[in-house]
């Protein structure tokens, strides 16, 4: 909440959760008296641990992450008034490049933030904003079902773990979450996320071109 508040959007959370984590693990070392010891995780930790993870938060990074996310988000707005292949390679891009980790969100928040903005004359989003919205969905559902598919055409090269993954990241890929094929991307990710950026970038191009 604190993030959304100051613009840090989701790279902003990830990092103030990795700092709340760094901070109750140090707290936690901090040796007190035994009456103190029954509401250091219940008083003590908490509190301490929010008050310094929203002042670094507050006066420290949180400034600078939204100024990233702002600049990300305008230099997308001004593709977005040009050239809308371009603008289709680079978010399929970003859809695929970090398997659904802060750059993913950016390109994602972008598209729904564009379908967001109605226009007043039809009531309806721009057709330059539903385009780029169709190629970001067909993006994000791509990971998973390839990654589920290709435990079902090619069995033999999949352990069978990650083909009980495989399962999960088809219907996780139906109903469009990219970190369904998370899984079995991680465990490969020099094979994968290459793959995964190449082929998203074209297929929200794609896209774009059936729906226009």
């Amino acid at each position: 909440m604190l993030s959304a508040n100051i613009g840090a959007g989701f790279i902003g959370g990830i990092l103030s959760g990795l700092l709340a984590g760094i901070v109750v693990f140090y707290l936690k070392k901090i040796k007190v008296t035994k009456n103190l010891q029954s509401i250091m995780p219940i008083l003590v930790i908490p509190l301490l641990s929010t008050l310094v993870v929203g002042g670094i938060m507050v006066w420290g990074i949180g400034k600078p992450i939204a100024g990233l996310m702002s600049v990300l988000t305008k230099w997308l707005s001004g593709l977005g008034t040009g050239n809308t292949i371009v603008l289709g390679l680079i978010l399929g891009a970003m859809i695929g490049s970090d398997m659904g980790g802060p750059v993913n969100k950016v390109a994602f928040s972008f598209g729904s933030a564009l379908v967001g903005t109605i226009d007043k004359a039809t009531g309806l989003p721009s057709h330059t904003a539903m385009l780029i919205m169709a190629g970001i969905g067909v993006a994000i559902c791509v990971p998973p079902l390839a990654m589920g598919l290709a435990t079902l055409i090619a069995p033999k090269k999949f352990t069978p773990e990650e083909k009980d993954s495989g399962k999960a990241a088809l219907v996780m890929g139906m109903v469009g979450i990219t970190e369904g094929g998370d899984s079995i991307c991680s465990i490969r990710p020099l094979r994968t996320i290459p793959l995964r950026v190449d082929t998203l970038n074209n297929k929200s191009v794609i896209s774009r071109g059936c729906f226009e």
